[in-house]
């Protein structure tokens, strides 16, 4: 997509934080709970980044995994109104995008890559022209029950994460991911990994909150575990969160 990478001279992970508005890390910060990503922060590159518009999941993923704007890409939101039939249509087949990805590209190359994400309806987009032969991976913690070798390029993951298959709807889909990850990065040693989480837990708890605080906690842990593991580690978001509702519990909009 008109951009020239280097080959990586260790293992990159890219880890996006769905919903993972600079709020929370600011007040994790305030209240010392991810030491290791306040380390990233110091003595790495730390910065505020802007999305793509609309600042929603599809959209912005595919922009961090190709490199390029949604008018490369295609992908111009989570949904787009099918002229003909009136229907909404989720954009997250993988016949929606226009180019491919960094990741699909150093597959073809040779490289050993990893993609896994917490909810399915990304899964196919990430792994769209992998090349599975050199030992890349692409699976969803919501059905890691169900991966192949042929389509995945794994199997028995419940069993390599020692972990039960985590409710969609949970903070645990997320940190499945890391769990994963981190056990394939140790028996693997891949080039490329990118791991995308869901925003379950953002839309549930405030910046701040204890069960924001609790969640981003945990993610420092595994980030910290990926870091000493040799990866260099880069974190981002797909977009930021806001209060949905008033006091009252009327609609914020």
């Amino acid at each position: 997509n008109g951009v020239t990478y280097r080959w990586p001279s260790r293992p990159i992970v890219v880890v996006c934080i769905d919903g993972g508005d600079p709020a929370y890390f600011d007040q994790c910060l305030r209240e010392g709970v991810i030491p290791h990503i306040q380390s990233f922060m110091e003595n790495g590159f730390s910065a505020i980044a802007e999305s793509v518009v609309p600042s929603l999941t599809n959209p912005n993923n595919m922009s961090i995994v190709t490199g390029s704007p949604q008018s490369v890409h295609g992908i111009s939101g989570n949904y787009f109104l099918d002229p003909d039939t009136g229907a909404e249509v989720m954009m997250n087949e993988p016949e929606y995008l226009r180019s491919d990805s960094v990741l699909a590209e150093f597959s073809r190359q040779g490289a050993k890559v990893v993609a896994i994400t917490a909810k399915d309806k990304l899964r196919r987009q990430l792994g769209r022209n992998f090349d599975m032969t050199g030992g890349s991976i692409n699976f969803s913690s919501e059905k890691a029950d169900q991966c192949t070798l042929e389509e995945n390029g794994i199997e028995n993951v419940l069993d390599l994460v020692g972990l039960p298959l985590p409710d969609v709807y949970s903070a645990e889909l997320t940190l499945f991911v890391f769990e994963a990850a981190t056990r394939i990065l140790e028996r693997d040693n891949p080039d490329i990994m990118y791991l995308s989480t869901t925003d379950y837990v953002q839309h549930k708890y405030a910046p701040g909150s204890a069960g924001a605080n609790a969640f981003y906690a945990r993610l420092d842990l595994f980030l910290g575990e990926l870091h000493r593991s040799g990866a260099i580690v880069g974190i981002t978001a797909d977009h930021g969160m806001n209060g949905k509702t008033k006091a009252d519990g009327s609609p914020k909009v």
